[in-house]
């Protein structure tokens, strides 16, 4: 029930689905000599999967690389997606319209269409995932006489989230609910408009379970407050954090859920537990958890962290940098946590670099993969990390990148990761640097180079169109997702988008 209610990771549907795989092909060959053939056929051939439904699901996922390239061009094959026969399809073609919009907010008349309402709770699960309900749908949702109270009590923690108040009548139903998560967050909505009632009701009821469900729930509740903003749950939630047998690990969520939302409260109560919780495993991700939180990093709190171990010690000194305010002293710290070679807090020190000002973020975000390229080969476990780096340094600064690509001429599998941030950056200059590195890659390389131009550039010229017609038509060995892209943006370019959509839209 958690997981199919709250579980709202949606919105990293667009980049995981587009870059997942790719991350995982074997090494690839110097590129071939390729002929000049018409590989328009091929093309068309890749993009109609696309339509055609199967039971592993795999049209999704070709579905979901298409509406990452947000091209109106394709809203003809969205709109016929709505007459599928498979259920996924049917949503992909109402988020499809839904992120080409004006406002990028989804149609609910489309939604109501659905034929039953398992599939119209998870199209407006998906739409929140994806940001794509704006206050006045998700008001006029709530109007829906025939609207689950499961979903009404999503819809109103979404209206709470973006800053707008919910009618509390929608929600007090679902306060009394079998399953204790759904029960808990109606609740904890109801003491956000000040009825502490059924939180009270909530207490008692949760006192009774068992050690586990206690814990498991206690977990939930820590990480839909986070989500929704319930500010109002931090102390309640704090609370019941200090019963007996609550373990550590949900004690930490619940840190995590004050940190975010009351960052002096949860200054106190991170400092209570590092204080009591000592082992190597958890003050390394204690460490990490107010190191995400700006606001709630005091003077000191380093030291109280500090175990004498080097990575633990790096991050404690980090805090203490954040602390102070001091940008440069700050870039280096994150530095020093990278180079202690942790996946876990390699990332966590990518996504804190990015509230740094934009020179210390790419220094940052340069030296993780200067790292890289200096690490042994079995460094390959980091590559999501530097994909996640390459990708904002792509972003902010894509001619960084030129030289740390041709840096990895013997390193292909580094070497692809760097020119996929390239594709994910999807812009003119990013283009630039794909088209001048050209010459020194795999097939695969090279076909993921095309692909960055294609995808930065709105015309291309005959060659870079011939060149990506044969990558379009297979021959560059890409997944299946990024092969999609490819042969949309060849047809589109070639002029035979029509042509194309004709056979996507067919049944």
């Amino acid at each position: 029930m958690v997981a199919a209610v709250f579980q709202f990771g949606t919105a990293q549907l667009l980049a995981g689905a587009v870059v997942a795989t790719a991350l995982l092909w074997p090494p690839t060959y110097a590129s071939a000599q390729y002929g000049r053939t018409d590989h328009v056929d091929g093309a068309i051939s890749t993009l109609k999967r696309c339509s055609l439904p199967t039971p592993q699901g795999d049209h999704h996922t070709l579905i979901v690389a298409l509406r990452a390239l947000e091209d109106p061009a394709l809203a003809p094959f969205y709109e016929a997606l709505l007459k599928s026969p498979d259920w996924r399809s049917q949503i992909d073609g109402i988020l499809g319209l839904a992120e080409l919009s004006k406002d990028r907010d989804l149609n609910i008349d489309l939604v109501r269409a659905l034929p039953n309402a398992e599939d119209r709770s998870t199209a407006i699960r998906a739409a929140i995932g994806f940001e794509l309900l704006k206050p006045k749908t998700l008001r006029a949702l709530l109007d829906d006489p025939n609207m689950p109270s499961v979903d009404a009590l999503v819809i109103c923690g979404e209206l709470h989230r973006q800053g707008q108040p919910f009618p509390a009548n929608a929600v007090r139903a679902t306060a009394a609910d079998p399953a204790d998560d759904i029960a808990g967050l109606a609740s904890l909505l109801l003491m956000e408009s000040g009825d502490e009632s059924a939180w009270k009701a909530f207490v008692e009821r949760w006192a009774t379970r068992s050690d586990e469900i206690r814990n498991a729930t206690l977990q939930e509740l820590a990480r839909v407050a986070l989500l929704y903003r319930l500010k109002s749950s931090v102390r309640g939630l704090g609370e019941l954090a200090r019963k007996p047998d609550i373990r550590a690990a949900t004690l930490m969520m619940v840190n995590a859920t004050a940190l975010g939302l009351e960052p002096n409260l949860g200054a106190q109560m991170w400092s209570t537990f590092v204080q009591r919780e000592r082992s190597q495993a958890l003050l390394l991700r204690a460490g990490l958890q107010l190191l995400a939180h700006e606001a709630a990093c005091e003077a000191g709190f380093g030291a109280k962290l500090k175990n004498g171990e080097p990575l633990v010690d790096a991050i404690a000194d980090a805090i203490d940098a954040s602390a102070s305010g001091d940008a440069d002293a700050m870039a280096s710290a994150l530095e020093v946590v990278i180079d202690r070679a942790n996946k876990t807090s390699a990332e966590w020190a990518i996504r804190r670099a990015a509230s740094l000002p934009m020179p210390q973020a790419t220094r940052v975000w340069k030296h993780l993969i200067d790292t890289f390229l200096g690490a042994p080969a079995n460094a390959m476990a980091l590559s999501p990390v530097v994909l996640d780096a390459a990708t904002r340094l792509a972003e902010s600064n894509p001619a960084l990148l030129e030289p740390m690509i041709r840096r990895a001429e013997n390193e292909r599998q580094a070497q692809e990761v760097l020119l996929l941030a390239l594709c994910n950056a999807s812009s003119a200059e990013s283009a630039d640097v794909a088209e001048k590195v050209r010459g020194q890659l795999s097939r695969r390389g090279d076909a993921l180079a095309l692909l960055a131009i294609a995808r930065g550039r709105g015309e291309l010229t005959p060659q870079i169109r011939s060149d990506l017609g044969i990558v379009a038509a297979g021959g560059g060995d890409l997944d299946q997702s990024l092969l999609a892209q490819a042969a949309w943006l060849f047809v589109k370019s070639s002029g035979k988008q029509d042509a194309a959509l004709q056979q996507m839209c067919s049944p």
